[in-house]
């Protein structure tokens, strides 16, 4: 490049998406030689900021911080101006393990408890959530229409919104990143009620298995551009995501979110994204809300 890149992210700044797409700039400035600027363009659960990286030119000098959200659910509900193939998908650059917190005080020991309370006082709790559409907000949701959960749902600007709304007693629980809720956690403020996967970060944290609860809570986020951006461009972009992949400065970054680094690319990365493209499908279907 012989100018600087940006890089936009669909959600407020604080966030997971934010704090990922900042370790990738910073990165990718020492291997590209120009500054990655990464511009925030929250609004619509995504759409905006989707919408703008979407329709931008695709010279390379545009970027998007890519989650399963916009691009695999949004299109999905409604007529968002953009599709899945509206990007060339670069690189996965990091996994999540996702978890459920509520504050350090709540009442309940596990996501069970929790839902059994819920059930029993429809709306009387809020579920914040970083956007109507985000991939937290359905996992969420799936979780609700499975175990008769009825609660109250506000939308934030990002995930960083959701847990200081939770923090400060204006919400109940929310579903986030690690990224997002680790500090909290560590600092006694939230506590965990139910976490995608073990983790040697917060052992006693019950898993969704553990509780007997099925599904998929892992979330991720990597780089797209524009579809039309030229390969020549694409394959770069790519080896600079595998070659900062290898840094272990890059994966201490990651990893000081609460996030794993991976790298994935290529057909293994477009057959993952279609099968969880399939999956939120029938998750959709099942809340009946698939557009029309």
């Amino acid at each position: 490049p012989v100018k600087p890149i940006q890089l936009i992210v669909p959600y407020g700044p604080g966030g997971d998406s934010d704090l990922t797409a900042r370790v990738w700039a910073e990165f990718a400035k020492q291997r590209l030689g120009q500054p990655v600027v990464v511009v925030n363009k929250a609004g619509g659960g995504g759409l905006a900021g989707t919408l703008a990286a979407a329709k931008a030119r695709p010279d390379g000098y545009t970027l998007y911080l890519v989650q399963a959200g916009p691009v695999l659910i949004l299109p999905q509900t409604a007529s968002a101006g953009y599709a899945f193939d509206s990007f060339a998908y670069i690189a996965r650059v990091m996994i999540a393990n996702c978890a459920v917190v509520v504050r350090a005080d709540a009442p309940w020991k596990d996501l069970n408890e929790f839902g059994a309370d819920a059930k029993t006082n429809p709306g009387k709790y809020i579920f914040a959530t970083p956007g109507a559409t985000a991939w937290l907000t359905f996992a969420m949701r799936n979780w609700q229409s499975i175990s008769g959960a009825q609660l109250k749902q506000v939308e934030y600007q990002s995930g960083a919104e959701t847990i200081n709304a939770v923090v400060g007693g204006h919400a109940d629980m929310n579903f986030m990143f690690p990224q997002t809720y680790a500090p909290m956690v560590r600092a006694g403020k939230l506590k965990i009620l139910a976490i995608g996967a073990k983790s040697k970060d917060f052992p006693d944290a019950p898993t969704f298995a553990d509780l007997g609860i099925k599904g998929n809570y892992f979330g991720w986020a990597g780089i797209a551009a524009p579809k039309g951006t030229p390969k020549e461009i694409i394959d770069k972009l790519t080896a600079v995501t595998e070659d900062m992949s290898k840094d272990p400065a890059f994966a201490k970054a990651i990893e000081n979110m609460g996030a794993m680094p991976d790298f994935t690319a290529g057909e293994a990365w477009m057959r993952q994204l279609k099968e969880q493209q399939a999956e939120m499908t029938l998750v959709l279907r099942n809340l009946n809300m698939l557009k029309k």
